[in-house]
């Protein structure tokens, strides 16, 4: 970020003159930063510039690149989460980390758990709280470290209720042993009651039993996560157009995750053209046919009656 550049942030955050502005910057570029990398931090959080370099800024660099931050990562954990620059480093970014590599162990784990770690407000001692429980009901060491690497919001929240979600989990039948669990309490930590109850209401519309729902909810969690708009559409299209059976979503409700409009309609219109002109007479199961890798479907249904169907390609990419 040139001066002149310093010196316009400065005027937004009420600084006069540019010389202090410009030791923020230096120490920056002193510890691997970009020229462009600084500009998204005080984009991101201009009052950086109002901070005292040597007093507040260095020592947190300083443990950052203590704990395993290489040039170039540094960055990429101040651009992911700004206000590390303003917390309080012995009070609560260096308990914070003890806590992370006390459940993780291993360095390069708590590094990358702590990239996601912007609940600063959280009490970092719920984790503990929390992965007590998980261990005793038998979710392995690879699932603890998934829900603090990648979920922490529900890693951190009150040990009652998360209590509360383990106990649901396991009663609906879900493996504490599977990846699923972990999925399964991240969805209920950030689902409000009223929200579930109607995302229960709008799969009853189309048809789904809570029984059923809740059967896929066990399979994929992030079912009971989709937006109603998203919902809404992707179960009017599946079951008021494709007529495709409920046993079948609920068999496969993973496929409710992938985009209406750029997957399941382009997929199901070229398959249904195949299976109209007779070029197919049994294909795999839709859900196999929406989660299916591009390239697979384009050589298994597209490529190879591009003689017979020349327009096929064509309809394909125009769909999506």
């Amino acid at each position: 970020m040139p001066s002149e550049a310093a010196i316009e942030v400065s005027k937004r955050v009420k600084l006069k003159g540019s010389d202090k502005p410009n030791l923020v910057l230096n120490l920056f570029r002193t510890y691997g930063f970009s020229d462009a990398q600084i500009s998204k931090i005080v984009e991101k959080c201009p009052r950086a510039l109002l901070a005292k370099p040597e007093a507040t800024l260095s020592p947190k660099l300083r443990f950052f690149r203590s704990i395993g931050f290489s040039r170039s990562e540094l960055p990429e954990l101040i651009l992911s989460n700004c206000e590390n620059l303003f917390l309080s480093l012995k009070k609560n970014i260096i308990p914070r980390y003890e806590v992370i590599k006390s459940v993780l162990g291993d360095d390069d784990h708590a590094n990358r758990a702590f990239k996601q770690w912007g609940w600063h407000n959280k009490d970092p001692t719920n984790l503990l709280s929390n992965i007590k429980v998980l261990r005793e009901h038998g979710v392995p060491q690879s699932s603890v470290s998934l829900l603090v690497t990648h979920y922490a919001r529900a890693a951190l929240i009150d040990p009652a209720k998360f209590i509360e979600h383990v106990k649901f989990a396991k009663e609906i039948g879900i493996d504490p042993s599977k990846a699923a669990f972990i999925q399964a309490l991240s969805v209920l930590a950030i689902t409000k009651k009223s929200t579930w109850e109607s995302r229960l209401d709008i799969y009853e519309t189309y048809g789904l039993s809570k029984d059923a729902t809740l059967s896929a909810f066990r399979k994929f969690p992030n079912f009971m996560r989709l937006s109603e708009d998203k919902i809404t559409s992707t179960m009017k299209f599946l079951v008021e157009e494709m007529g495709l059976p409920l046993v079948d979503i609920v068999s496969c409700p993973a496929f409710l995750g992938y985009s209406l409009k750029q997957r399941i309609i382009p997929r199901f219109s070229v398959f249904k053209i195949l299976k109209t002109n007779g070029s197919i007479k049994r294909g795999p199961s839709f859900s196999s046919l929406v989660t299916m890798s591009e390239t697979k479907f384009l050589e298994k249904f597209v490529i190879p009656f591009q003689e017979s169907v020349p327009q096929l390609l064509d309809i394909y990419k125009s769909c999506s």
